[in-house]
């Protein structure tokens, strides 16, 4: 349960900071949660997927990676993509 609210929080951020920086696609994402967490690839791409968000596709290389962080916590490493033209 707790993961389906750091899905929620992860999107709402990836959506905000590509809004704040004009990003329209992203081509290479990178996360790190927890060792523990159930975060993966496939559960961000089916969140953004759902709402419908194109942000996030299939030009999209998405990373996920599992560090001794905080656990219930999520860091955004990189995001690059295409910028509004």
């Amino acid at each position: 349960m707790h993961d389906t609210f750091l899905n929620q929080n992860l999107y709402e951020a990836i959506v905000e900071l590509c809004g704040e920086n004009s990003i329209a696609k992203i081509f290479d994402l990178t996360i790190t949660v927890h060792t523990d967490s159930h975060i993966s690839e496939d559960s961000i791409r089916e969140y953004f997927l759902e709402r419908e968000n194109m942000l996030v596709g299939d030009w999209t290389n998405m990373q996920v990676l599992r560090r001794e962080i905080e656990p219930l916590t999520a860091v955004i490493d990189e995001i690059e993509g295409e910028i509004f033209q």
